[in-house]
């Protein structure tokens, strides 16, 4: 939709106290013509008719110097985040490295052996590594909160090798030992870890890069042989995709999780139920038994129906889109919740071993050489902590998004501004202000598939581009300093932010 010249919207001029309004317009739209036979005059349309605005004074004296030079970095999370301690403990045999929130009250551990895969979230207590609160199960490559994969085309030993899984190929057994294509942030099913590809823990998070081992060594065999585990070279098999995988306290009782997946072996993965993260939770054996799982609203999940290899599982919805697996007395617990709102779980359960598992029905696709990105939150304590936190998060989650245009030198007449903007529960207005003075109604709901598959489960996807446009000539900027240009996003909760900006200058 144009803003200018046909002023379809308002035009806000911030500082110069005034507003002005659209035309009238009929019902095409336009603003109407007068007729020649009722003496009127078909009006000018050129930008010397446009309203003129004057900038504060001052602001791009070039003699007194260019005041937008540089731009403060944006942050790309909704949240801020605190700034915790960082420490690192080898008391286990692995390299595990922790961080820890404001208060030193709880911290959370992620273990470079096992590709950055998180295996502690729990109290402090004051000494270092994992401790008896630790409510993440942890106990090999496998039963982390940790991202998975899978590809219909590719789902099991015997018809992964050529995609052929949905097209008539024949699969190995429906068991976990036979799983095909499934890039594994822990490790394999051998007990062999990831391994890192590299660190970054500083500002208060704990980022971590990783190339996942395939879950099953044997996964592109033609034959259901299982012998992989005893294989020196096929054991460490990595995939096709590299995970960066950041943790940052945003609340005491909270750490934000946010991933990134990179498709790097050309290959394109089909949609289907991922797991990003899942959540396996402790079991009593070095820690709580966290063995209830609750909707939001506290209702316990029975997991009963038979699944693969003795387990039991259950497809649920939840009221609100987070979970939690509590002990008995539901006084202590992990919670997680998805920020796109995802409601429908899948939880997983086999109390003889015992093992409790729970994850969002996320569904989304890898492309080739494409990336996909995704944020969840972990939360600690009793159910109505856990409750109150994610009730919380669900309420004051900003916007979040990028600008894409202007930047650098724009030709004129006309500045086109566009970009797109998220939230996890729905935009309701976004504007572009142009050094702090000049705000610019900005429309909203443009298709962007794009940033659907990037960012896949929002709501209103995938209608969520912005833009609009400016004549100069309004406000007659010309050649020399550079102008910023800043974008303001809000929610359906009235939660409001600068999601990006920028530099861009007249030609």
């Amino acid at each position: 939709m144009r803003l200018f010249p046909l002023l379809a919207f308002w035009f806000t001029c911030v500082g110069c106290g005034f507003f002005k309004a659209a035309p009238d317009t009929d019902e095409t739209g336009e603003p109407p013509v007068p007729d020649d036979t009722d003496g009127g005059e078909v009006p000018d349309t050129d930008d010397t008719d446009l309203p003129q605005y004057e900038e504060p004074p001052g602001i791009h004296d070039t003699a007194a110097g260019c005041p937008y030079t540089t731009l403060e970095a944006v942050r790309s999370q909704p949240l801020a985040g605190q700034s915790g301690r960082i420490e690192q403990d080898t008391s286990t045999g692995f390299t595990d490295d922790y961080l820890y929130d404001d208060s030193d009250y709880i911290k959370i551990g992620v273990r470079q052996n096992w590709g950055g895969s998180v295996i502690f979230f729990g109290l402090a207590d004051g000494n270092g590594g994992v401790n008896s609160t630790n409510v993440v199960d942890g106990n090999d490559p496998g039963r982390e909160v940790q991202f998975a994969l899978y590809d219909p085309d590719r789902l099991m030993q015997g018809c992964a090798h050529d995609a052929s899984c949905r097209s008539g190929g024949t699969a190995c057994g429906n068991s976990i030992r036979y799983l095909g294509w499934n890039p594994v942030q822990g490790g394999n099913r051998c007990g062999e870890g990831s391994g890192m590809q590299g660190t970054n823990h500083a500002s208060g998070r704990l980022q971590t890069a990783t190339i996942p081992l395939q879950w099953n060594p044997d996964w592109n065999k033609t034959e259901c042989s299982t012998d992989g585990c005893t294989d020196g070279v096929t054991w460490t098999q990595p995939s096709d995709v590299r995970v960066t995988q950041t943790a940052r306290f945003v609340r005491t009782h909270v750490v934000e999780l946010s991933y990134s997946v990179q498709e790097e072996g050309g290959n394109s993965h089909a949609a289907m139920n991922q797991e990003m993260p899942t959540l396996y939770s402790a079991n009593g054996q070095a820690g709580p038994d966290l063995w209830r799982l609750l909707d939001s609203s506290g209702a316990q999940v029975d997991i009963n129906e038979p699944a693969n290899d003795g387990f039991y599982k259950k497809d649920f919805t939840s009221p609100a889109p987070w979970v939690t697996l509590q002990n008995d007395n539901s006084d202590y617990g992990v919670g997680i919740l998805h920020e796109n709102g995802l409601t429908e779980f899948q939880g997983w359960q086999n109390r003889s071993l015992p093992f409790n598992n729970v994850r969002a029905l996320f569904e989304f696709g890898l492309p080739a050489n494409s990336a996909v990105s995704a944020r969840a939150y972990l939360l600690l304590g009793s159910f109505s902590t856990i409750q109150n936190e994610a009730n919380w998060l669900l309420d004051n989650l900003p916007p979040f998004g990028i600008l894409d245009g202007p930047s650098g030198a724009v030709p004129g007449p006309t500045l086109f501004i566009s970009g797109w903007a998220q939230d996890n529960r729905g935009v309701t207005k976004v504007d572009a202000i142009i050094d702090d003075w000049l705000t610019i109604p900005l429309a909203y709901g443009a298709e962007r598939s794009d940033v659907c598959s990037t960012w896949p489960g929002y709501p209103n996807c995938s209608a969520v581009g912005f833009s609009g446009e400016f004549s100069l000539a309004q406000v007659g900027w010309q050649a020399g300093c550079d102008h910023k240009i800043e974008i303001r996003a809000e929610d359906t909760d009235g939660n409001a932010r600068i999601i990006d900006r920028g530099l861009w200058s007249v030609q």
